[in-house]
């Protein structure tokens, strides 16, 4: 459904406010145009997919004021070539774009090795959406309306989780169990028949927490933490949802019983690193 007409304009408390009929961004207006609350982020580039022009206008306006680059695109082939061939620290999605298929889009980049943390933002806020977008891939979601602000604050976590991961992984040694190969610097994982195995960076996050634990129950509370950091909203369900589609994977290539469900408790990664 075409979105309403949107308009940029200022409001009597000198806050900007981006209106539209289904959305409403605001924010504070500082007297020094400085975020004494938070750190400026300086030299992350950022691509954003928004259908709208003026929302793109906006946030480049404002994240460029907080020390990012912002590379604006207009649809998801110029995102693909973009994330491709430059060196992009995030991505910022929006879920309604017209004519795209954002959430295909996302497990695509998902699968890809390497690919930017990806922010995700929708007018719709239920909790099976953002599950759906969670368990696809996504980094974060942001519903709308929303404050830049809030939504600075977000991608700022999203980038420190993108960076540490990055560090954590080249630190990380090659995982092998039941003569399976995992590498969390490559994002590969390879079975006992040497043939890869096709995860998204999600699932390959979920076995990789399990696989680091191996021989202990973990909760599911503690596995959304780890593959999506402190901020992950508890969601039990799509823990469970991400364990069976790994688990699925993994019984085709005859891993089946490396992960064991226990009841109550979550679940234990069973092969010996």
């Amino acid at each position: 459904m075409p979105l309403a007409h949107s308009e940029l304009r200022p409001n009597p408390a000198g806050a900007m406010r981006f209106a539209r009929n289904d959305a409403m961004i605001t924010a504070p207006a500082p007297a020094n145009g400085y975020e004494p609350a938070m750190r400026r982020t300086h030299d992350a580039r950022i691509a954003l997919l928004d259908e709208d022009q003026q929302t793109r206008d906006m946030l480049r306006e404002y994240l460029e004021g907080q020390g990012m680059h912002v590379v604006p695109v207009a649809n998801g082939a110029e995102l693909r070539q973009l994330v491709s061939q430059e060196p992009i620290d995030a991505v910022i999605l929006d879920v309604m774009a017209r004519g795209e298929d954002s959430l295909g889009l996302l497990r695509e980049m998902a699968e890809q090795p390497g690919t930017p943390p990806v922010m995700l933002l929708s007018a719709v806020a239920s909790d099976i959406d953002r599950i759906v977008g969670l368990e696809l891939g996504a980094d974060d979601y942001l519903a709308k309306p929303f404050n830049p602000r809030e939504l600075l604050a977000r991608l700022r976590v999203v980038l420190r989780r993108g960076h540490a991961a990055t560090a954590r992984a080249a630190a990380t040694p090659v995982l092998t169990f039941a003569g399976w190969v995992l590498d969390p610097t490559f994002y590969v994982v390879r079975d006992a028949a040497g043939r890869d195995v096709d995860l998204t960076s999600g699932e390959f996050k979920l076995l990789h927490a399990l696989a680091v634990h191996a021989g202990q129950v973990v909760s599911r509370e503690a596995l959304l933490r780890l593959v999506h950091g402190d901020e992950a909203e508890a969601f039990d369900r799509a823990i469970d949802v991400a364990v069976s589609r790994l688990r699925a994977k993994l019984v085709r290539h005859g891993g089946g019983a490396l992960i064991r469900t226990v009841r109550g408790e979550g679940y234990l990664f069973a092969a010996r690193i």
